[in-house]
Formats: structure tokens, C-alpha cells, sequence
């Protein structure tokens, strides 16, 4: 189930332990393991994210999977139309 912060704005909550923040053309995903920026344009999401804070790190197949997973669920209960696109 997801909330905002604020009733109009602000980061996406997830009751799972993640968030969600939009940016110009970016939506960044937010969990324990720190910050992650996807581009997100025209409802398609950009794979794969970048490491927005903190030093780089290797996700597993699972572990993109999931992150992909919970960031596609929490827009379109946004009302968001998503296509994940990779390269």
C-alpha cells in the first residue's frame, strides 16, 4: 500500500520500506540500500538505474528484478501508464 508524504506532493511511501521521489524526467527509488535514479519519460521506464548516492553498487538479477518490480507498482497506483525499457 503506498502514501504520499503530502497529500498532493512529494515522495511516493510504500508500507514495504521503500519510496519514491520524482524529478524532472527521473524517479528515484529510495530503500536501505540507499538511492536509485531511473529515467522515466513518456511512461517509459529507463533500465538500468544509476547509484544516486553513495559508492557503486552491484545488484543481482533478484535484486533488480524486485526494485524494477516495486518502482512499476508504486506508479501506476500513481496512475502512470509504465513500460520498462532496457538497453
Amino acid at each position: 500500500m503506498f502514501k504520499r508524504r503530502f497529500k498532493w506532493f512529494g515522495r511516493l511511501v510504500s508500507d514495504e520500506g521503500f519510496s519514491l521521489g520524482f524529478g524532472s524526467k527521473s524517479v528515484t527509488y529510495h530503500d536501505e540500500r540507499g538511492e536509485f535514479e531511473f529515467g522515466f519519460e513518456d511512461g517509459l521506464l529507463f533500465l538500468p538505474p544509476h547509484r544516486s548516492t553513495g559508492p557503486v553498487l552491484q545488484l543481482s538479477p533478484a535484486e533488480l528484478d524486485e526494485m524494477v518490480r516495486r518502482v512499476t507498482e508504486a506508479l501506476r497506483w500513481d496512475g502512470h501508464a509504465v513500460r520498462v525499457f532496457t538497453n
